[in-house]
């Protein structure tokens, strides 16, 4: 039904009083229905009857609206007509019209432009200009769609005889604070820059001819703006660009239940949505704000279509209301989790709940002038059938708009490794490498490894040889494969140890390390290495035994006359029988530094009836004293290994690859001190200009040195006790702890105690050859201390000088003389 042109209107010639007001409708109605009997009330109300009342009520209304005034008739048992005013001045002007359809333009593009400033394209979606991507893939599409809406809703209207206005959507001003404002995206709730779509005057001020014009007119344009959605959310996929530059945290739209369930039947990624093209954007605003409508609460076109299923009195009932109420909380709670967080649902709820509770009884809207006339069966279903289908297929995710929190996640990887090479043509096994990217930034990579120890196993990553490295691209994976070989010898391979490294933009770095059996009986590791306790030092080496297998161990190049000088620990000889209870064997003896002398003697081992050939691993677990620290000039330099290119750190401080590079502060100085107990990883300044002097103090701790060129490192632990440095074959040495070898018939020691009081020295001597001590002393003089031994006539000549509190002691052995 329209307004009417009251300058149009043709009133009736009707003497004042003759007629009044009620008696002139009174005689209208009458032309058209048979007026049983006035009931009065506030309006004129009448109760009628005919026999072809649909009709007659259409006419009627058609000839009231003239006159400016309607019908609305009520039935039941007997049928009340009651005549009311047409209502005036509903519509509003076309200006306020321009002016909120041209604020919500700009109030899209700024919206569009914060979420964008995220990151896209390097050439945009359409253009290199932001504000043109933010107009033609955000705001137009919008605007296009509720504009089509509108027309759509005003011309089903015009059809059943209503006149109803035009959409006018609310821009939302506070997308400008979040512009200018810096603030996280994760902020940004309604990222949307229109607030809600009224449509003016409100669909439920209108008169309505009966439920089957509401109906039709209510649905229209929720279902204009989810078919809408559905055409976009088509679009941004099929227009998704690759991965772009991203710089802060960007946001995601979620697609709705048609495109997950899509998704299970055609190639359709969901991963496109975290590369969002404005598109999305778009379609989650349309199919969102379209699904919200859709649902029956009061004042939403939802609502009005309930009442015209329902009728008005069973759906404004306290039942329907509170059934209404459950079933939307119930929904928020359960699919939408509503209630964890401040949610985009929040705001939707705070808008929702105070509708359903101080709105959902009003029987007064909507407002129908034959609202009792029931729909027909096939209306009926039809709009069942587009409402369920509707709320099924555009029902949001649990976060329609949801930030990207996984945009910057470190990069992953995954490391698998065979337990036991297998023999074929050669012994052969293999780890696997998975590298993976679920950020959405390019990370560069690098894959390298190596055998430890001295192995006769080799390697080969599957990409290059010893390294691999390349860029990973966003959400994509790359799997690399270590492949080993032993060649099929006489003697049996031996444990392969081995080490990869992987480090992410040269930031991350992350170590595997991992052993790998011959699939055999028994085996044995790679090599010998030394096992400090607490009062001496072994050399051991790692055994294997299968469960429920037993192996005898020996050394057939170790004859008797080596048992009073060395066994193995806990054993009264060299020969021991091993169970999978064993994981290592221990050598002992009288001197801790023979094994190291005699290591040719020990590569070859049998084991069960298998025989093997080890090598010896000659790193020794540093320990040396220092009082005062160590005073480093040109007379008394670092010495080996310290004089390379290298860093210096506590332990469990950094890594050997991560630590400082820069000298510690004072090295303009000429006396200057590092103290490690406090500036513990600098590079260590290796070369001292003339007359500036360095002191180096150690707190009592595990310290390691890092040789920068090979990342060899050296671990050494400092104790309180006097400071010294040997001099041995014009070389100084500060770790003078480790096990020594007199290869030449004359030995030459030079010591330099730095502290000012003597130091006591000890001396012992092992072994079946005399060594000639008594030109020893027992104190070691402040500054420089000289010694000149004959070296026995022996197969192995060793010496070794230890701190033994407080005081120094060396020892000597000799063993097996060789004839003359």
């Amino acid at each position: 039904m329209t307004d009417v042109d009251e300058e149009n209107l043709n009133p009736l010639r009707i003497h004042k009083e003759a007629w009044n007001q009620k008696d002139l409708l009174e005689g209208i109605v009458q032309r058209y229905l048979t007026v049983r009997a006035h009931t009065g009330g506030l309006w004129p109300t009448w109760e009628v009857e005919s026999d072809q009342l649909d009709e007659n009520l259409e006419e009627l209304n058609g000839y009231l609206e003239r006159l400016g005034w309607m019908a609305r008739l009520r039935r039941g048992d007997t049928n009340q007509l009651t005549t009311l005013p047409l209502p005036h001045r509903q519509f509003p002007g076309s200006r306020i019209h321009l002016y909120m359809w041209t604020a919500s333009l700009i109030t899209l593009i700024l919206s569009a432009v914060r979420w964008m400033d995220t990151g896209r394209p390097e050439y945009g979606w359409f253009s290199d200009s932001v504000y043109v991507d933010a107009l033609l893939g955000f705001a137009l599409p919008i605007l296009f769609s509720l504009l089509l809406a509108s027309f759509i809703q005003v011309r089903i209207s015009a059809k059943f005889g209503v006149r109803s206005g035009h959409i006018l959507p609310i821009p939302d001003p506070s997308v400008i604070i979040w512009l200018f404002s810096g603030l996280s995206t994760s902020f940004f709730i309604w990222p949307f820059g229109i607030f809600f779509i009224p449509t003016l005057p409100r669909m439920d001020a209108r008169p309505w001819t009966d439920r089957i014009s509401l109906a039709w007119a209510s649905i229209s344009a929720p279902i204009v703006m989810i078919v809408s959605g559905f055409v976009f959310w088509t679009l941004g996929f099929a227009l998704t660009t690759d991965s772009y530059l991203v710089t802060e945290e960007p946001y995601r739209a979620n697609a709705p239940f048609l495109f997950e369930l899509l998704a299970a039947f055609v190639p359709i990624s969901t991963e496109n949505l975290d590369w969002s093209h404005p598109f999305f954007f778009a379609a989650a605003f349309l199919t969102l704000v379209g699904w919200l409508l859709m649902l029956p609460v009061p004042t939403f076109p939802g609502g009005r279509l309930l009442v015209a299923r329902m009728g008005l009195e069973e759906a404004r009932s306290s039942g329907t209301q509170i059934l209404m109420f459950m079933i939307l909380i119930t929904a928020a709670f359960f699919i939408f989790n509503a209630f964890n967080g401040f949610t985009i649902w929040i705001p939707i709820l705070s808008v929702i709940i105070p509708l359903l509770l101080f709105m959902g009884s009003d029987v007064r809207i909507p407002m129908m002038l034959d609202g009792d006339r029931p729909l027909d069966e096939d209306t009926h279903r039809r709009l069942g059938i587009i409402l369920f289908a509707a709320i099924l297929l555009a029902l949001p995710p649990e976060f329609p708009i949801e930030p990207i929190e996984r945009w910057d996640a470190e990069a992953t990887y995954s490391f698998e490794s065979d337990s036991y090479a297998e023999l074929s043509d050669q012994w052969n096994a293999s780890a696997y490498i998975t590298l993976t990217n679920p950020s959405m930034l390019d990370y560069s990579y690098s894959v390298s490894q190596e055998i430890l120890g001295d192995s006769l196993w080799t390697s080969e990553l599957s990409c290059v040889s010893q390294g691999c490295e390349g860029i990973l691209k966003p959400d994509e994976s790359v799997s690399i494969e270590l492949l080993f070989n032993h060649e099929n010898t006489t003697h049996q391979p031996s444990f392969v140890e081995y080490e990869v490294e992987i480090r992410f933009d040269e930031a991350h770095s992350y170590v595997e390390r991992s052993t790998i059996l011959p699939n055999i009986n028994a085996s044995l590791g790679t090599e010998w290495y030394h096992v400090r306790s607490i009062d001496s030092v072994h050399a051991c080496l790692d055994v294997h035994v299968e469960k429920g297998q037993s192996a005898n161990i020996s050394f057939p190049d170790l004859g008797d006359e080596w048992l009073p000088y060395l066994w193995l620990e806990g054993q009264a000889g060299l020969t021991q029988t091993l169970t999978s209870e064993d994981t290592k064997i221990c050598l002992d003896g009288v001197d801790q530094a023979l094994p190291l002398n005699v290591q040719s003697m020990i590569r070859n081992l049998t084991l069960g009836n298998s025989s093997f050939v080890v090598n010896y691993d000659p790193t020794w677990d540093h320990i040396v004293s220092s009082s005062e620290g160590w005073l480093i000039d040109q007379h008394q330099p670092w010495g080996a290994p310290f004089d390379a290119n290298g860093t210096m750190y506590q332990e469990n401080t950094t890594s050997c690859k991560e630590s400082y590079r820069l000298l510690p502060p004072g090295s303009e100085d000429l006396n200057w001190t590092w103290d490690l107990s406090i500036l513990d990883d600098f590079k260590v300044p290796a070369s001292i200009s003339e007359g500036q002097r360095l002191k180096v103090k150690f707190g009592e701790d595990t310290y390691v040195f890092c040789n920068q060129d090979d990342y060899t490192t050296t671990k050494f632990i400092v104790q309180e006790g006097p400071d010294l440095i040997l001099h041995h074959n014009e070389e100084a040495i500060r770790l003078w702890d480790v096990p020594m070898t007199a290869d030449s018939s004359q030995l030459e020691l030079t010591l330099f105690n730095s502290n000012e009081d003597e130091v006591v020295f000890r001396h012992a001597a092992f072994g079946n050859v005399e060594w000639d001590l008594s030109a020893l002393p027992n104190t070691l003089n402040s500054g420089w201390n000289n010694f000149s031994l004959m070296v026995p006539n022996s197969e192995v000549n060793t010496y070794q000088l230890t701190h033994q509190d407080g005081a120094i002691l060396i020892t000597f052995g000799a063993y097996m003389e060789v004839e003359s």
